[in-house]
């Protein structure tokens, strides 16, 4: 049997066979903008730990990139001629975050123990980390490089062991707030399977994806979503927005592809900032936080194209993410905890798979001033 057998063998295992972590997280809200009432956003784009994440976004368009919580990318920039200790350099290729304070660096002039001391307070996806260094050296030019750390909340790795498949589970949740007006909203905790990054929002009509690379987990699709963020501010358009899907194993009829977003098309909001989802909200065509299916779809396992009804600018990135939702988590009450206890409480308890790469999708109950403070716990055990 899949995952404890029972009480008994839970508290065994979590207790006297140490199977258990417990993972603290502290993000903050968006910091370019206020989050408005009624729509969605991802805590992934906020501050805090874990850091910004910096790889949605990150790759060629119309390709799907499968992730796992170990996935890196490599960075580049050079650095500015002159005493480094006290010179700050620009990361021009990826966001702020994707270098960590503490991190040693490589390249042509960079001494022994080089490492970054402080982050700049650069904002937006790109083009904006600044940061600087802790070692006086003077240098003519140079490229520093640095691994991108994780940037997904953290859940004590891999338990499968060779044929063995382990079955890790989310035992206890808690999240909390003591921010102005950070209160209603609702968090929910999703594991980020891949995303398809789309860099030309001017054309219209359907953009065809370019691959067909399989999910790194729950690969039948069943009970996968997609939503959409921007990784570039977008202008001041609101389009109509389309895709075509590859439906779930599990749907009405089995998998099926070609399957277009029904009814009423989701409509884009206009100057959607980093990290919220394009087209949520309360109005019509608005939706929150998934992309609606066609009736009887189980989730979707891959996408196969995204339209544009009209332009979104010249310029924008959007990106189309495959996720799996796990549980939600409201916060009621400015400065009172919201707990779950998935073992007694609501026993549910959610898996978690290998390599998942988990953050927040959050519901503004209310406007949320810019760069609010949340934090809170994930308790995990496996069998």
């Amino acid at each position: 049997m899949a995952g404890f057998s029972s009480h008994d063998d839970y508290m065994k295992q979590t207790t006297v066979d140490g199977r258990f972590y417990r993972a603290d997280w502290n993000k903050n809200l968006l910091p370019t903008t206020n989050q408005a009432q009624g729509q969605w956003y991802s805590l992934a784009a906020g501050t805090g730990n874990p850091t910004i994440d910096a790889t949605i976004g990150s790759s060629g368009s119309l390709t799907f990139n499968p992730l796992t919580d170990t996935t890196s990318y490599t960075a580049a920039t050079t650095a500015l001629n002159g005493n480094m200790s006290t010179t700050t350099f620009t990361d021009t290729t990826h966001s702020t975050g994707r270098f960590t304070v503490g991190q040693y660096l490589t390249g042509a002039g960079v001494a022994a123990g080089t490492q970054i001391t402080a982050l700049g307070t650069g904002t937006g996806q790109n083009n904006t980390g600044t940061y600087t260094i802790n070692i006086s050296q003077t240098v003519t030019s140079q490229t520093i490089t640095g691994t991108a750390y994780p940037t997904w909340i953290q859940h004590g790795g891999s338990v499968s062991s060779g044929s063995v498949a382990g079955y890790k589970q989310i035992l206890n949740a808690s999240a909390y707030s003591a921010a102005a007006t950070s209160a209603p909203c609702l968090l929910m905790l999703v594991d980020i399977l891949g995303f398809y990054c789309v860099t030309t929002v001017s054309t219209t009509g359907d953009q065809t994806m370019t691959t067909s690379a399989s999910l790194p987990r729950y690969t039948d699709g069943n009970g996968v979503r997609a939503f959409i963020v921007p990784s570039i501010v977008m202008a001041a358009n609101t389009p109509n927005i389309r895709i075509t899907y590859t439906s779930g194993v599990g749907s009405t009829g089995g998998s099926a592809v070609g399957r277009i977003t029904p009814n009423v098309l989701p409509v884009g909001n206009t100057a959607a900032p980093v990290g919220s989802i394009l087209y949520s909200g309360t109005a019509a065509g608005k939706y929150g936080p998934f992309l609606p299916m066609m009736a009887g779809d189980t989730g979707i396992k891959s996408i196969e194209a995204f339209n544009l009804a009209s332009t979104y600018g010249a310029t924008g990135v959007l990106n189309i993410v495959l996720c799996k939702p796990l549980f939600t988590l409201p916060i009621t009450t400015i400065g009172v905890a919201s707990e779950r206890d998935f073992v007694n409480q609501l026993p549910s308890l959610p898996r978690v798979y290998d390599g998942a790469c988990l953050t927040w999708l959050m519901y503004a109950g209310a406007a949320h001033p810019v760069n609010s403070s949340f934090y809170g716990h994930i308790d995990f055990g496996w069998s």
